[in-house]
């Protein structure tokens, strides 16, 4: 008796970004869809699965955000800052928590990419598999196409700088309390300009909930666009 994958994606998704090719090569891979190479089927669905989760954990801690960043609101009265003290660090958690996890959307579907296209990296004297995001632009075994398209999102702005906050985040650098001395009322609190320096500086006034919106939607662009060279590399039709 042959056995049933189980399949854990939530591929009909109702929160953030359509991602149609996503979808489609869930449905694919779901339906036993002969492939034009040989694979770990089961393999396979369970990282392009295990993304899927990912993308509807991210969604909803970006709502949780959301839900927030009315309530963290920090206004001054004369040379006192004051904030509402559980919100604030109800805020700051669930910042940390969605660039983590969203981040870490990435380095999972570089796990699926590696697979599907056979990819591993030169590490001294060994070859060894691919286990981050960030290997993937120096992978052995991606063709020049694909790896332009990975090179290209990792040069831009967005990326740079939402790669430096995943350090930041990581390292648990000190958040500097100087945002709060912009304005009466302000949005708070701002992101540093520069992420990777332990004294922050906010004069760019970066909103966290507007740019983790941007984050969330380039990311599952990025995901939903690079779905196409992995459906076209397995499917015949696609």
């Amino acid at each position: 008796m042959k056995s049933v994958i189980r399949f854990p994606i939530f591929y009909k998704r109702d929160k953030g970004p359509p991602t149609p090719n996503f979808r489609k090569l869930s449905t694919m891979l779901r339906n036993n869809t002969p492939t034009k190479i040989p694979i770990d089927r089961e393999s396979i669905m369970l990282k392009h699965g295990g993304v899927g989760i990912k993308m509807n954990f991210a969604c909803d801690i970006l709502e949780k955000l959301q839900h927030l960043s009315g309530e963290v609101k920090a206004w001054r009265e004369g040379k006192v800052v004051y904030t509402k003290r559980k919100e604030f660090y109800d805020f700051i958690f669930n910042l940390d928590i969605f660039i983590f996890e969203l981040y870490s959307i990435l380095d999972y579907f570089a796990l699926e990419i590696a697979e599907i296209l056979k990819l591993r990296k030169k590490k001294k004297h060994r070859i060894e598999g691919i286990k981050y995001f960030m290997e993937l632009k120096t992978a052995i075994g991606l063709d020049s196409e694909k790896n332009q398209k990975i090179v290209n999102v990792m040069e831009l702005d967005w990326f740079e700088y939402f790669h430096k906050m995943r350090i930041r985040v990581v390292h648990r650098l000190p958040v500097s309390l100087k945002a709060l001395l912009y304005g009466e009322t302000i949005e708070f609190p701002f992101l540093p300009d520069k992420p990777l320096e332990p004294k922050s500086i906010c004069q760019k006034k970066l909103i966290p909930l507007v740019e983790c919106e941007k984050w969330l939607e380039e990311v599952f662009n990025f995901i939903d666009d690079m779905c196409v060279d992995l459906g076209k590399e397995l499917f015949d039709t696609f």
